[in-house]
């Protein structure tokens, strides 16, 4: 097989263009991330345990506060959980069919195990002071 002109400024071309593309991918790797916002959004993480369960809790450099209750098998869809705040002395889940569950608390965060028959009608914080602030909980569709 002959090589003509054509043919090496083709192989050329295309390896010229491979380095070139390389080159600038690693420039791009090596540059600091200063400017990006998703690497410095979140403040504080932290993660409380619950048996095979976690809660992880985190707080947003506007205040937000996020939260996620996962399982060892990943998101849990039999389980309830989130922050419960330093004025909070109990969390009581209630359920459909008059049921209700005690939520434990640990760290300033409440988990419960919600049986696979139930539903959550309602998360209660009590709080210190003896009150009581209830938060309807609408079935995801």
């Amino acid at each position: 097989m002959r090589w003509n002109r054509g043919r090496s400024l083709a192989v050329g071309g295309l390896f010229a263009g491979a380095i070139a593309a390389l080159l600038a991918v690693l420039t791009a790797l090596a540059a600091p991330a200063s400017g990006v916002r998703g690497a410095q959004a979140t403040l504080t993480s932290r993660t409380t345990s619950f048996g095979p369960a976690r809660v992880t809790v985190q707080v947003l450099p506007a205040g937000t506060v996020c939260y996620r209750v996962t399982e060892h098998t990943g998101t849990s869809t039999s389980a309830v959980g989130g922050v419960a705040g330093n004025d909070v002395r109990a969390v009581i889940v209630k359920l459909t069919r008059r049921g209700t569950v005690w939520a434990t608390l640990r760290d300033g965060v409440f988990y419960a195990d919600v049986p696979m028959a139930y539903r959550v009608r309602a998360v209660v914080k009590v709080l210190r002071d003896g009150s009581r602030r209830t938060f309807p909980v609408t079935p995801s569709r």
